[in-house]
């Protein structure tokens, strides 16, 4: 009887001991297929995700490539309304100046016309008294040489005042016959100058379009790219967390398996003692298991702070009155005015500008290397353009939507520094101005 059971319990231990093995080593084999085909994934992945930011580095560089020209064009149009600006008021000055020439001929033809009127009478006179022989007549009519001698004075001053008159009237004519050429010929030419930079503005206006319109489709395509490269990142991200399930599930059923395997072996020595001896007390010497589940808190992040106005009433004069101290003395640097260099010699671009006036009277707009106008057009609360009050920042949409910025100081007129004339007091009514200002107001200080 024993003998049986124990060839038995051999029998059942046998087959045991080869189907456990088997089992393991399906499911590693299932395992390591899971991770080749997640690794051939999570290459694919990786490989286009590398591609999207080629793309998007490449579609970067052609934006700043882009804003830079749109930067050129614009201080280009700049300057050039500034020319339109002069070559009107000297198209103006220029009629004025032929309208009074025209009243100086008005009356230097009236002063021909009597002279004409005079000489005509003269020669009546003459012809009436007998021609030039009474001439002669006067002068044998004398009754003394005194006489003759005074005759012939008033004679020979008769006949060089007529002279004189016709001299002078022809100089007159001359002269202003000279005068209108020379009006007409400045007007030309100031009228041809206006409408050469008249169209030089509409063509820069055109290229800024242009260029403008070219930006914002490499900005769309930015998007587009950033997009792909956020879902690739996720779908890589996801992979990674997948093989990692993947290698912790592996694992874990290791660890099951040899717990199974160790709890078998003791079932097997517990069946095989208890073969040989009925009499042995059986030993349970079962190893418990224990997981440990640990999770990382979470970090929630810091909600972050806005820019809250400034109650600083008395920065607003300080800051005006520290930046217009450099009116004319500060030239225009693009980029400028975010090193100490920089700033101890006075080059700014607009946005430092106006960073550094408001610093200068304690009202933080942001950081010294930070401060663009994308950032200022954040600070503050935004206030209506009809609304809008000394000290707001105003800003134009010039080479980009918000490219420039300046601060408001009342009556139509702001302080910025520009590539044009470095800083300055200029008016919101100028053409250039007027055509970028789309309403963007921003109240830093209450």
């Amino acid at each position: 009887m024993k003998k049986f059971i124990t060839f038995g319990v051999a029998s059942v231990i046998g087959a045991s001991s080869l189907f456990i093995p088997f089992t393991h080593e399906a499911h590693a084999q299932n395992f390591e297929q899971k991770k080749q085909e997640l690794d051939s994934k999570q290459a694919k992945v990786n490989k286009d995700l590398q591609k999207k930011k080629d793309e998007l580095s490449k579609l970067e560089a052609k934006q700043e490539a882009l804003e830079l020209k749109l930067k050129e064009i614009d201080e280009k149009a700049l300057k050039t309304s500034d020319l339109i600006e002069e070559k009107q008021a000297e198209n103006e000055k220029t009629k004025k100046e032929i309208k009074a020439l025209k009243k100086e001929i008005a009356d230097t033809e009236k002063r021909i016309e009597e002279r004409n009127e005079f000489l005509k009478k003269r020669v009546r006179a003459l012809q009436e008294s007998g021609g030039s022989t009474k001439y002669i007549d006067v002068l044998l009519g004398a009754k003394s040489f005194s006489d003759f001698i005074s005759r012939a004075g008033a004679v020979s001053t008769l006949i060089n005042a007529d002279g004189e008159i016709i001299k002078e009237q022809e100089k007159d004519k001359a002269e202003l016959q000279k005068s209108e050429n020379e009006l007409n010929t400045k007007l030309e030419d100031v009228q041809n100058t206006l409408a050469k930079l008249e169209a030089l503005q509409s063509d820069l206006t055109k290229q800024l379009d242009e260029k403008d319109k070219l930006f914002k489709q490499v900005k769309k395509q930015k998007g587009h790219a950033s997009s792909e490269i956020s879902e690739l990142s996720s779908q890589f991200n996801s992979i990674a967390s997948e093989k990692d399930a993947t290698i912790a599930a592996q694992k874990q059923a290791e660890k099951e398996a040899a717990q199974k395997a160790r709890e078998e072996k003791i079932q097997r020595q517990q069946r095989q003692a208890s073969v040989q001896t009925e009499d042995n007390s059986s030993t349970n010497d079962s190893s418990p298991s224990s997981s440990n589940n640990s999770s990382s808190p979470s970090e929630k992040p810091s909600s972050g702070g806005g820019s809250p106005v400034s109650n600083n009433v008395g920065g607003i004069e300080g800051a005006i009155s520290t930046g217009s101290t450099i009116i004319g003395q500060s030239p225009y640097k693009w980029g400028g005015g975010r090193s100490q260099a920089d700033i101890d010699a006075r080059r700014f671009d607009c946005s430092s500008f106006v960073r550094w006036a408001f610093a200068s009277a304690g009202i933080n707009l942001g950081p010294i290397g930070g401060t663009t106008t994308d950032t200022l057009v954040g600070k503050g609360r935004a206030v209506s353009a009809s609304d809008m009050k000394r000290g707001d920042l105003v800003f134009f949409d010039t080479y980009k939507v918000n490219g420039h910025v300046g601060i408001y100081l009342g009556n139509g007129t702001f302080l910025n520094d520009n590539s044009s004339h470095g800083v300055s007091i200029d008016s919101m009514s100028n053409p250039y101005w007027k055509r970028y200002f789309n309403g963007v107001v921003r109240r830093v200080v209450e």
